[in-house]
């Protein structure tokens, strides 16, 4: 088994990973020929799931993997250790080239870092563990397989709406999300006097598959609004396109951006 690559967008990845990490720490990563992926599934209370994928070129140059499983390799990390190295790559005041590769230490498998300044010549070393899982184990963690949406829109300036799912949060963590097919979209939350909403018309419904919805259909969900503010941070990421699909019993959010795609999971609050 064998990787090893020059990190070429270390700030890139440092946001990514800044990102999702606000969903969980605990994270599976999975580096392929063609992409790097990491997976967040939290723990079985929360609900929440992120799959993040990168195209390598991406991110990575001189690039080098090997291994028995079709040349892909899969660990699970912590990804504040990840940040942390990250972090002090991009810190320096002077560019720092950062390399990356799979080795020993101890006996136990990490993640190795050489950082070093173009210009100062100093270099830095850090090692991250990790835990190495067998394909067999990989196999078992795919991304949900989902019908098309009930309904979807395409979300408003994500910097905007979270300030404004901010202040929702101080008032109540459920948050009540409709979306109607004629380019409308509302949030809102109740009190025990009465409730307060925000509307968003003239939103585009970008098409799934074939099937093309009637602007008469809408349906509207509950979810933890807290877990929701979580993932609109991503909009620090600049993405060229959010979707926000609903679904009975989940929401998923896309986020595209280029050469990145992250797709956020959000289980639907039930009442009784």
């Amino acid at each position: 088994m064998k990787f090893k690559a020059k990190i070429s967008k270390a700030n890139t990845l440092l946001k990514t990973v800044q990102n999702i990490m606000k969903i969980y720490n605990e994270c599976i990563c999975h580096i392929t020929p063609d992409k790097l992926r990491f997976i967040i599934q939290s723990d079985f209370n929360d609900g929440m799931q992120v799959f993040c994928e990168i195209q390598r070129s991406l991110i990575f140059e001189n690039f080098t993997i090997e291994s028995l499983s079709d040349n892909e390799i899969q660990f699970q990390l912590d990804l504040e250790n990840l940040r942390r190295v990250l972090q002090s790559a991009t810190s320096q005041a002077t560019p720092s080239d950062v390399f990356t590769n799979l080795t020993k230490v101890r006996g136990g498998p990490v993640l190795h870092f050489t950082i070093k300044s173009s210009t100062s010549g100093t270099v830095i070393f850090q090692d991250i563990p990790i835990v190495l899982l067998t394909a067999q184990q990989m196999a078992q963690i795919n991304e949900p397989t989902l019908p098309d949406p009930l309904v979807h829109i395409l979300l408003p300036n994500l910097k905007n709406l979270q300030k404004v799912i901010d202040k929702m949060k101080n008032i109540s963590d459920c948050l009540k999300v409709m979306i109607a097919m004629n380019n409308r979209l509302s949030f809102e939350v109740e009190t025990s006097s009465g409730s307060i909403s925000t509307f968003y018309s003239g939103l585009d419904h970008p098409q799934f598959g074939d099937h093309v919805l009637s602007p008469d259909l809408s349906a509207t969900v509950c979810v933890d609004i807290k877990k929701f503010a979580k993932v609109l941070h991503i909009h620090q990421l600049k993405p060229s396109e959010v979707v926000l699909c609903l679904y009975e019993r989940s929401i998923i959010v896309h986020v595209v951006l280029s050469g990145i795609m992250i797709t956020y999971y959000l289980p639907v609050l039930i009442k009784n």
